[in-house]
């Protein structure tokens, strides 16, 4: 009798429904009766419990005790089901649940209900319809991003009236963002390394798509300002206010709004923190006369603890007092103006980038990129500034011993930890090796110009810096030793551009494959993720590509398999679908969760929707060829739903290079071994 009614049940509740008969067979053993009595407390809000719940008969209020204690959220009726959200987002109970007169319940505990949503991708999708659209769940980022844009397009942002929409979306990275009493100071470091370096003294930001007429030489009238982890073109025009060249679309936008959402939090708990203290006239006296002595004893007078100043401390080791004082006189006063091209065709720095890459391309092999002969194929490559080209540069081999002694004299972390090849270890030796020997920096430079590589330095205010490497101009050089040799006869081009950012990669991408067109052989794609399964350092082969923002999803070609398959002899590597978000401050633990359990999510990076969208179309278009290889490959550098495991947790060298270094060389062997990727 029981099987009859959980197989009558499991059929009418949707999206149940849609399981198949094994499915449902399988579960219906899962499934746990529970007879109810009118009145009777099913769960609590804050409970620590995931279970899901089917009514067969009777009905549950779900009640809000914040609101009161009979406060009615909604009634569930029978044939349908409650408590889903706790078991995918793996959260405490938010509402409580009564039953309304007896009843009859089934449940299955959370971790057999998120087993049978990777078991039946039809059940899945249902749920993800009903959570996404009937649900709302990701209404507070549409709400946020939706408001900026508009204000953008008016031509003022107010950070103030963003913040109550900033701190209601809970970023992952930003655990403490409505924690009025503690700081978190490894987002607020997060955040102001991606800001430019005078925010705490700057009230205005002027956000331009072009350099107005009057500025054309910006870096010639105004002091350049550094952004130390993103690449930005920030200028002082005035003390207090700050001129910003957006990169085309609209992530840079959103990244540095969201960014200074992040700073305003922080500094006003700082603030207040100081205020409270009365800590103004101490500060201004300290830094006018030095008054207070020593810093650091000045600075453990400070309403902080322990652990908070030395966060602090860590974000401004050289100024900490000034930058104290200059937050409690700034009060998050922050006016965007924002001023784009209208009704007026101006898209210089594009023009300007792609013509630079045209002419290092003349300057190399005396052939302009529309003239190349059919023989000459062209490969293109987005990683980095290094990976690619340190791999192909005889000097590393033959100075492997000199930098590797160096390291071991100066006992360099980058030795720290297991290493699978000594060729990786000299690669992160490398930039602290040039810095303290300048000379040898030049003549591997000159080492690699010899070897056909020639970089384009001027990005046109784009930030992406290119390298074109004649493969011909290589062929008989010993390079890195787990590559192959450059064949006989062949003189193709790889074409390394460095990392776009979000939407960007659409211009960026378009302008590369309309230039090299019918010469292009293979694209690839080699970056960095968040993932959502693994350890950092793992690597993730994805098989499509989903867009946060519409969930639109393109499936990769059956290639990708083949490079798992290589890979998977030494790393361990995760495949599946892979999240392109709108940026790393947009997304909480609930969007995470989401596309982990009912998309089977495996990562998420910000270019690559916008990547393959454009090579599909110019596959279609007939701009490239139709058998051009395409390739995506990325490694770990955080896991965003593990505590100290996000952004704000520094990569170690020996977890980072390895795995960049992996990918780029089987991505370099298919280039060189003319594979069929």
């Amino acid at each position: 009798m029981k099987d009859q009614i959980v197989q009558d049940l499991l059929l009418r509740v949707h999206p149940f429904r849609f399981l198949r008969g094994h499915q449902r067979d399988r579960l219906a053993q899962n499934l746990q009766p529970r007879n109810v009595a009118e009145g009777e407390t099913v769960f609590l809000r804050g409970d620590e419990d995931d279970r899901v719940f089917l009514i067969a008969r009777g009905e549950v209020e779900i009640l809000d005790p914040r609101r009161g204690d009979d406060q009615l959220v909604t009634v569930v009726k029978p044939f349908h089901y409650f408590g889903e959200w706790e078991a995918i987002f793996c959260e405490p109970r938010l509402f409580g649940a009564r039953a309304r007169g007896e009843g009859l319940l089934f449940w299955i505990p959370g971790q057999r209900f998120r087993e049978l949503l990777r078991e039946s991708p039809a059940c899945s999708q249902g749920f993800g319809t009903i959570l996404r659209d009937n649900q709302g769940i990701f209404s507070g980022f549409d709400r946020f991003t939706g408001r900026l844009l508009k204000e953008a397009d008016e031509g003022y942002i107010n950070i103030e009236g963003l913040l109550p929409l900033y701190r209601s979306l809970h970023p992952a990275i930003h655990p403490r963002v409505t924690d009025p009493h503690r700081l978190d100071t490894a987002a607020f470091h997060y955040a102001l390394r991606r800001l430019p370096e005078n925010v705490t003294r700057t009230f205005a930001f002027l956000l331009v798509d072009e350099f107005p007429h009057a500025f054309d030489e910006p870096e010639t009238l105004f002091p350049v300002i550094a952004t130390a982890a993103r690449r930005r073109d920030v200028w002082e025009m005035m003390p207090g206010k700050n001129m910003v060249l957006l990169r085309n679309g609209r992530s840079d936008l959103i990244d540095l709004v969201s960014c200074l959402c992040l700073y305003a939090v922080e500094a006003q708990k700082i603030r207040e923190r100081l205020a409270r203290d009365q800590a103004a006239p101490r500060l201004q006296r300290f830094l006018s006369s030095g008054e207070g002595g020593d810093e650091e004893d000045f600075l453990r007078t400070m309403p902080f603890s322990t652990r908070e100043m030395a966060g602090i401390r860590s974000i401004w080791p050289a100024d900490t007092p000034q930058r104290l004082y200059e937050i409690l006189r700034h009060r998050e006063m922050i006016g965007i103006d924002v001023r784009r091209q209208r009704r007026n065709y101006n898209m210089r720095r594009g023009e300007y980038w792609i013509s630079q890459v045209a002419r290092v391309t003349r300057e190399l092999i005396g052939c302009d990129p529309t003239d190349l002969s059919s023989e000459r194929g062209v490969h293109i490559v987005s990683s980095n500034t290094h990976s690619v080209t340190n791999c192909l540069n005889p000097w590393f081999p033959e100075h492997q011993s000199a930098i590797l002694q160096w390291g071991r004299q100066e006992q360099h972390a980058a030795l720290e930890g297991a290493w699978r090849h000594q060729a990786d270890q000299v690669y992160a030796l490398a930039r602290d090796y040039f810095a303290v020997f300048p000379r040898e920096a030049e003549i591997a430079r000159k080492r690699a110009l010899a070897g056909g590589q020639h970089w384009l330095d001027q990005t046109a205010s784009t930030g992406i810096q290119v390298q074109v490497i004649d493969l011909e101009q290589l062929r008989g050089e010993a390079y890195d030793e787990d590559l192959l040799p450059v064949p006989g006869g062949c003189r193709d081009l790889v074409v390394n551009i460095d990392y776009a950012f979000g939407h960007q990669a659409e211009y960026v991408i378009r302008n590369l494959l309309t230039l090299f067109g019918a010469n292009i052989r293979s694209i690839s794609f080699l970056g960095k993720a968040g993932a959502l399964a693994g350890e950092r350092g793992d690597l993730l082969c994805p098989s499509a590509f989903i867009e946060q923002q519409t969930d639109q999803f393109q499936p990769l070609p059956g290639s990708q398999k083949e490079l798992e398959a290589i890979l998977a002899k030494t790393f361990a590597v995760h495949s599946g679908p892979m999240l392109t978000v709108e940026g790393t401050l947009l997304q909480n633990r609930q969007m995470l969760s989401f596309y982990r359990e009912i998309w089977d999510v495996v990562g998420m990076e910000m270019e690559g929707t916008h990547y393959y969208r454009e090579i599909l179309e110019s596959r279609e278009l007939g701009v490239i060829p139709r058998d051009v290889r395409c390739s995506f490959l990325y490694y770990v550098s955080d896991i965003p739903l593990r505590a100290h495991g996000g952004l704000t947790a520094p990569l170690a060298p020996h977890e980072g290079v390895p795995p960049l270094y992996a990918i780029t060389r089987t991505i370099l062997n298919n280039i060189l071994g003319g594979g069929a990727l």
